[in-house]
């Protein structure tokens, strides 16, 4: 495996609550609590869990979309978060987002055409021509036809619509992209094609991707490697085959239990979880996952589990390892 492109260190990100008024600070909301993780060049790292959990605070924190509190974001050497708001511009061209809904990431009063000419007029000095040229050659490439181009983003489908998104996000040439549940508001048959065109994309630009999804089926198919998160934390992390095959953490055992089998011969046993979700306000001392865990012991009461190797490339965070 080659070298990390991205290495995240102790992600936080707090968002505060405010009442009275004053508007004095009363507490936070944790939604990322000491991410860890680094992600290869060319592979494709996936972020799971259930809503709520943090994985979209965690990718536009990486991208500062949102500011994070505190922790390390460093790309290709260069430490993000030192970065002042005219060097993150600068940056913004080499790590782009797919955002889930495309409806409204693009502007509904903008052609396709000047949707993908606005990132190139932006981030370089091209004439009238180039950019021509690169809009034609784009469209072409995730499957729309040139005729588009002088077409509204209402006047297309759910699936034509996040190709115009993908257009877009890649027409800077980045190296990284984080992909926000690219293809959650689409319809199931229009996933596949979605997820065919970000592989070819991958491979035929040698993309980075970061990929947030809470559907297990389509994160197996898309990614290298996987990390679980769970009330703002990383519970588990892995190649994608070794956390599918061989689950080390309750929570995670949970997820693959409940994903239904192509097989009618196979019955699963379901793992269902008890009780409630704690609140990320006041999330529990200790393990965060106790209160929902079969397997809860004294220690997980008293003291919050670290993310340790327990196999090759495999970590988890639970007392119970």
């Amino acid at each position: 495996m080659s070298n990390p492109i991205l290495v995240v260190e102790n992600l936080r990100k707090y968002f505060p609550i405010k009442e009275g008024i004053f508007n004095r600070t009363k507490n936070y909301v944790r939604a990322v609590e000491n991410v860890s993780f680094s992600v290869n060049e060319r592979e494709t790292f996936a972020i799971v869990g259930e809503s709520g959990c943090g994985k979209s605070t965690t990718g536009r924190s990486i991208l500062r979309l949102i500011e994070p509190t505190s922790g390390n974001v460093v790309y290709n050497g260069i430490d993000v978060l030192a970065l002042s708001n005219k060097e993150l511009r600068g940056l913004r061209k080499e790590i782009q987002i797919i955002f889930q809904n495309p409806y409204s990431s693009l502007n509904p009063r903008m052609t396709v055409k000047k949707l993908l000419s606005e990132p190139l007029e932006n981030n370089y000095k091209l004439g009238q021509k180039e950019i021509q040229e690169k809009v034609e050659s784009m469209i072409d490439k995730v499957g729309l036809s040139r005729k588009h181009l002088d077409r509204y983003p209402h006047q297309f489908s759910g699936g034509q619509r996040q190709r115009i998104s993908i257009a877009r996000s890649i027409i800077t040439n980045p190296k990284l992209v984080i992909a926000d549940e690219p293809v959650s508001a689409l319809d199931v048959s229009i996933q596949s094609q979605i997820l065919n065109l970000l592989m070819e994309l991958q491979k035929e630009l040698g993309l980075t991707m970061i990929f947030i999804s809470h559907d297990l089926n389509v994160v197996r198919r898309i990614s290298n490697r996987v990390a679980v998160m769970y009330l703002g934390s990383i519970a588990e992390i892995g190649e994608t085959e070794d956390i599918f095959n061989t689950p080390f953490h309750p929570y995670t055992e949970a997820l693959l239990s409940a994903v239904p089998s192509l097989d009618p011969m196979v019955k699963k046993k379901r793992n269902i979880l008890k009780g409630e979700i704690p609140s990320p306000i006041n999330p529990p001392i200790g393990c965060v996952f106790q209160t929902r865990c079969s397997k809860v012991m004294d220690i997980c009461k008293k003291k919050r589990p670290e993310l340790i190797e327990i196999d090759k490339n495999h970590k988890v965070a639970c007392h119970l390892y």
